[in-house]
């Protein structure tokens, strides 16, 4: 891939993800994690930001100031130590589908988002909006363009990343339409076989708590325990598949498509998020999957950041905040090619 001006990284994650903008916790990180994921070899920052919860005026979609300015901070944080810092606007919900009208909002939204970052240096990109799902393929290529051109007549040049629906699916980013405008940045999230990398958790529908120990990849000729919620649900299906859906080869052969992708519309192309839920997986079937995953990023030249820091995909030994570097998952931080000095 061409033209990503970054290789790999970290989100920070619940950080800027409240429910209103008095629930932020604005300590959660620091100048000092910039620094840290700086020293492990990260060049990059995404910051997913709530922004559709946190407004002043919610009929005119003002953001609010006080926001605006601890997102100045953070840009100078990222400005110093020379770390790109993708602005995700992460107003999303798992599991009710994107707005077909989201437009109304995110348009207002992007334009004082432009306006308060147009004269930043490089180390600044826009991302329009974190994985819209259940909005036809047709109605979200009309409102991401609608969205890019806003920001373009307030700032010409900076990077801006688009996406497919479906999640930011590899194969939804064939249906984003082909955008003429200039400096443009395409993602993809990557958690493939999902059973695998979500077992535990709860957000999904069904949740998948009841799924654990599911190793990576899956023994020759799996086969699955089916728990009694999972009867007649895509989990049971997707359980049903999943020797062959583990398999190194069809991973990879679903990694060359981005590959495909970039060739065919000569466009970058880089992975936003992909990582394993620690909850209920395997220690060491995480960490094979990330040194697969990770080794197929760079065969393919494709930049990644990990879902997430710490969190419960995070590189800590836990899902809380840790010492760092004392409380690292060395074995994770290896496999992804970072190194702690």
């Amino acid at each position: 891939m061409t033209n990503v001006p970054f290789s790999r990284g970290f989100n920070f994650s619940k950080w800027f993800e409240a429910r209103t903008f008095n629930d932020i916790d604005f300590n959660k990180f620091s100048e000092q994690d910039f620094i840290d994921v700086k020293s492990l070899g990260a060049d990059v920052i995404r910051l997913p930001v709530a922004f559709h919860n946190f407004f002043a005026d919610e009929k005119k979609h003002t953001l609010n100031p006080e926001l605006l300015k601890y997102l100045d901070t953070v840009a100078d944080w990222a400005q110093k130590h020379q770390i790109y810092l993708i602005i995700d606007n992460h107003s999303f919900h798992p599991v009710n589908p994107t707005d077909d009208k989201i437009d109304k909002i995110l348009i207002p939204v992007w334009e004082q988002i432009a306006r308060r970052f147009k004269s930043r240096d490089k180390y600044v990109l826009y991302e329009v909006l974190n994985e819209p799902h259940g909005i036809t393929d047709k109605r979200w290529g009309e409102i991401q363009k609608k969205t890019v051109n806003a920001i373009r007549k307030i700032d010409k040049e900076r990077p801006i990343i688009v996406g497919g629906t479906n999640y930011n699916s590899i194969a939804k980013l064939f249906e984003i339409p082909k955008y003429t405008e200039k400096n443009l940045i395409y993602t993809f999230h990557f958690y493939d076989p999902h059973i695998f990398t979500h077992q535990g958790a709860t957000w999904n529908k069904p949740s998948l708590d009841p799924l654990s120990n599911l190793s990576f990849p899956a023994p020759e000729n799996f086969v699955p325990q089916v728990h009694e919620t999972f009867k007649g649900t895509w989990v049971e299906e997707s359980l049903k598949h999943y020797e062959h859906d583990s398999k190194y080869s069809v991973l990879s052969e679903t990694l060359e498509k981005v590959v495909s992708f970039s060739k065919e519309r000569n466009a970058p192309v880089f992975c936003g998020e992909f990582g394993v839920f620690m909850k209920q997986s395997p220690k060491e079937d995480r960490v094979k999957w990330y040194k697969f995953i990770r080794e197929e990023f760079e065969k393919k030249n494709i930049p990644w950041i990990c879902w997430d820091y710490f969190g419960g995909f995070g590189v800590f030994k836990t899902q809380f905040r840790g010492t760092f570097p004392a409380d690292l998952d060395t074995e994770v931080v290896q496999v992804l090619g970072l190194k702690i000095y």
